[in-house]
């Protein structure tokens, strides 16, 4: 299991990190945040996560070059 760090500042910003990890529908992905997971090609479950506490990405696998230059942009500071 790979793990990245996310942020979203507002539910716009939700919306872009839903629509970029649609843009890889083969790609088994879920988000957590605190004490709930979703899946993370679900629109409702996306929305339905509180942005005021940390986001997490769970991959089952290594991501690939293109995925992670995908998703660069909702990665805190510190990771890049």
């Amino acid at each position: 299991m790979f793990s990245f760090p996310i942020s979203a500042i507002n539910k716009n910003g939700l919306i872009d990190i839903f629509e970029t990890l649609a843009q890889f529908p083969n790609m088994m992905m879920m988000i957590r945040s605190g004490n709930y997971t979703v899946d993370a090609h679900s629109l409702i479950g996306v929305f339905s996560l509180d942005i005021n506490k940390p986001i997490e990405l769970l991959l089952e696998k290594e991501p690939d070059d293109e995925f992670k230059s995908a998703i660069s942009r909702f990665l805190p500071a510190s990771v890049h």
